[in-house]
């Protein structure tokens, strides 16, 4: 990154250094990545395959692709997580370190991932508006188990008192990371589906996810520190430690 120290950053410097750490490691988050969404294209195939379509096994191997998914996604989530951060705190991407560090909290990423899907789809209920809010609220449950090593509960509650009193300021980084994300992916997907080709437009989408999704990833790392360095002195913490000649930590 141009300008890696960890300070207080506003909405469009949050995006920037989102790309910045993307940029540096792009090959090891598209690789992490690729191997995550590889369970849901093949699903996706068979589905789509006249000679599964109609049968069973299609059936069977949504319900184990699904699975498998959720799993290796989990796992991402959480590498791309670990490996921004220790850039970020001046380390280095270690995709090896990153795994092991992961792994044994994969369960938990999957907890937090369906508990937040229910709350979001509950917020959704409530004319929308509470979407927001819960989005706001609970913007980092992952980054909370990854790098503070709580569990699922814990996250949720400790996302809640960092977003205290600065709801907005998380929803407008928030709103203009995923506008980006999905203006990008509107306009690949209408390129991809200009011939009407249903494969052509999943492998289109599927590309686009392995090279993208990662920055949504890291933005969302990056907001946990930013919520902490504003309400907790994190960055003077994190000097003060780097001055005694100790160990960084997340």
């Amino acid at each position: 990154m141009a300008d890696q120290a960890l300070r207080a950053r506003s909405v469009s410097e949050l995006v920037d250094a989102a790309f910045s750490l993307y940029r540096r490691d792009a090959s090891s988050y598209i690789m992490v990545t690729a191997i995550a969404s590889a369970p849901g294209l093949l699903t996706q195939l068979l589905i789509q395959s006249p000679a599964f379509a109609t049968s069973g096994i299609a059936v069977f191997g949504a319900f184990i692709g699904f699975g498998v998914s959720m799993i290796t996604y989990a796992l991402m989530t959480g590498v791309v997580t670990k490996m921004g951060s220790d850039v970020y705190l001046g380390g280095t991407a270690d995709v090896a370190g990153a795994v092991r560090a992961v792994l044994p909290k994969t369960g938990t990423l999957i907890a937090v991932a369906i508990m937040r899907t229910i709350l979001y789809f509950l917020g959704m209920l409530a004319l929308g508006v509470g979407f927001f809010y819960a989005a706001a609220r609970w913007f980092a449950p992952e980054s909370v188990v990854v790098l503070e090593d709580k569990d699922s509960s814990a996250a949720f509650a400790r996302c809640t008192a960092l977003s205290e009193g600065r709801k907005m300021h998380i929803f407008r980084v928030l709103l203009l990371g995923y506008g980006i994300y999905f203006v990008m992916m509107i306009g690949i997907l209408m390129l991809a589906g200009a011939g009407g080709n249903e494969t052509a437009i999943l492998f289109a989408q599927s590309i686009f996810n392995v090279v993208a999704y990662p920055i949504i990833g890291l933005l969302t790392m990056l907001l946990y520190y930013d919520t902490r360095i504003r309400g907790e002195g994190f960055d003077v913490e994190h000097l003060a430690r780097a001055l005694g000649g100790e160990p960084a930590r997340s």
